[in-house]
């Protein structure tokens, strides 16, 4: 039958429909340009944070704590005013971007502690998020493993065993996590990734000890 299960048409006003979703793009765009403005501040100072952290991080590698001491002071104060804009919306709080500029944050962050402090930040010290955290901490795993090649090359065995044990103690608490790659992206990958990072690094410092007639 012709026009069967076609519901009864309620009464259009076609002017007074397009006046009130006009209000509603209008509204819908009020918030989106607020939320570009937001978002091209954001990666404005996003873009400084990771430069400081990559310097921070090499100034560490190569001694110059005073100076990566200056890199994290900085990048402590430049990642509040950065944190303050993102969380003024939760759609650009949750973003990739946001979560890779904290990201490398952390890794300088952990990094500078562990090697200046001895100590490891929490993801509350740092006032970040749960799944920037781990990333960051992820990434943590391969400075450490550069530290400890670094140590090896300077003839500072027992130093390098030490970086070693905390890179294999960091992996297995992480493994531990075993969530989708939808709550905590990129996490596991960064995870498999420093297992072979430990193994090849735990194969050269036993080669090197060898050598040298270490046992």
């Amino acid at each position: 039958m012709s026009g069967a299960g076609v519901p009864r048409l309620a009464e259009i006003r076609v002017d007074e429909l397009a006046q009130r979703f006009r209000g509603i793009i209008s509204e819908i765009d009020a918030v989106l340009s607020r939320r570009e403005e937001a978002r091209d501040s954001l990666i404005k100072t996003g873009r400084d944070i990771i430069k400081m952290s990559g310097w921070a991080i090499n100034a560490l590698h190569r001694g110059l704590v005073d100076e990566a001491r200056g890199y994290i002071e900085d990048m402590d104060r430049i990642v509040k005013e950065f944190l303050k804009l993102a969380r003024s919306d939760s759609f650009l709080l949750e973003s990739g971007f946001v979560y890779n500029v904290l990201a490398e944050y952390v890794e300088a962050r952990v990094f500078y502690s562990i090697v200046v402090e001895g100590k490891i930040p929490s993801h509350h010290d740092l006032g970040v998020g749960e799944v920037p955290y781990l990333q960051g901490l992820g990434d943590v795993l391969g400075e450490l493993r550069r530290l400890a090649l670094d140590l090896m090359r300077s003839d500072r065995l027992e130093e390098a065993e030490v970086v070693l044990d905390l890179m294999e103690a960091l992996y297995y608490e992480m493994r531990a996590l075993e969530y989708p790659d939808a709550l905590i992206p990129g996490v596991r990958h960064k995870v498999d990734v420093a297992r072979r990072l430990i193994d090849d690094t735990k194969s050269l410092l036993l080669s090197v000890k060898a050598r040298r007639g270490c046992g």
